[in-house]
């Protein structure tokens, strides 16, 4: 299976369904969002506009008027004055909402807005405001890194369906929600989940201890230490707002060590793997009737759904000639959005 970089996403995506990850991230077809996950991104969005106004207050101590130029929500503008004043936020979250919920497919409702607004009140509330952007000394906010591998098991190359041969190494990809600076020096990644504490590949929950050996922390863990070298040490706060609170646990360059391993074995065996499997054989996993789009939407002008389709043409014609045949019109193998 080709393979020239790895996100937090695609790990964990292929551990939960090596199908899924085959028509996402080597065909290119792309999941619609759930409703969930936009309200997830509502929240997000607040807390980085709210990071990127605190970076500017640090950056400008003199200026009477914080600015931020968001790609999502524009020019978000607020005296320094009433930065910490909560209309200031109701503000903010609305505008936010009203953004996602535009162009969405699924509907929502006035419950759903003041949801959000509890989220964002549940991180502000906690301990007094410890995880509020506002109180943070913020180093960046949704900061993208795109790290390549220097190893000699990182290297690929790959000859894609018009003939041109791509070759180099594995790379890293993503974009982390909050990165600050404690107060003894020490660099603390944030990241936020609206969504429960499990592990969506076992359904078990992820305890202090399986978050320790979480891929995603492990793999923001590595990226901090290319992106700030300055840094020594870093915690990896992972905070479940409405699932237990923040997590954080501290790493270091055995941390490191120990997640390049992680990430050569999952290399390996996704470029070794010709025949993806589906997470569900029948597909009459819930995971797969309730949650896919590839088991809900037919592959075009097919009365199949998408995941068995692409399970028959590989079976039929094999690996280099599905790729070939069912990419997605205009995907690069190479082609990262962010967030991801």
């Amino acid at each position: 299976m080709l393979v020239t970089y790895i996100r937090s996403s695609s790990y964990n995506n292929y551990s939960f369904c090596q199908m899924q990850y085959f028509l996402t991230y080597v065909l290119g077809y792309q999941t619609d969002s759930g409703k969930k996950a936009e309200l997830g991104t509502i929240v997000h969005k607040v807390m980085e506009v709210l990071a990127d106004l605190k970076k500017f207050k640090q950056d400008n101590p003199q200026r009477k008027f914080l600015k931020s130029d968001d790609d999502a929500l524009g020019e978000v503008k607020i005296h320094k004055d009433k930065f910490m004043d909560d209309f200031f936020v109701v503000d903010l979250l609305d505008r936010s909402f009203d953004y996602y919920i535009k162009n969405s497919k699924n509907k929502f409702t006035d419950k759903d807005r003041k949801n959000c607004l509890d989220l964002v009140w549940v991180v502000f509330e906690y301990n007094d405001g410890q995880f509020d952007p506002r109180t943070r000394n913020v180093v960046a906010s949704e900061p993208h890194f795109d790290i390549e591998i220097d190893e000699d098991w990182a290297k690929y190359e790959y000859e894609m369906p018009n003939g041109e041969i791509i070759k180099g190494n594995l790379a890293i990809k993503g974009t982390i929600d909050l990165v600050t600076e404690a107060e003894d020096g020490i660099i603390e990644v944030i990241d936020w989940k609206t969504g429960r504490r499990l592990d969506w590949a076992t359904g078990e929950e992820k305890t202090y201890e399986k978050l320790c050996k979480d891929p995603q922390l492990l793999l923001y863990n590595y990226a901090i230490s290319k992106l700030f070298p300055e840094y020594e040490q870093s915690i990896m706060t992972i905070f479940y707002i409405k699932d237990g609170g923040p997590f954080s646990m501290c790493f270091d360059s055995k941390d490191r060590a120990k997640f390049k391993e992680m990430l050569r074995e999952t290399f390996e065996s996704i470029k070794r793997n010709n025949t993806p499997r589906p997470l569900s054989t029948r597909r009459e996993h819930w995971k797969c009737t309730k949650l896919c789009h590839y088991y809900k939407n037919n592959w075009e002008g097919s009365d199949k759904n998408m995941c068995i389709y692409i399970e028959e043409h590989l079976n039929k014609h094999g690996m280099e000639k599905t790729v070939k045949e069912c990419t997605k019109e205009g995907f690069s193998i190479g082609y990262y959005n962010a967030p991801g």
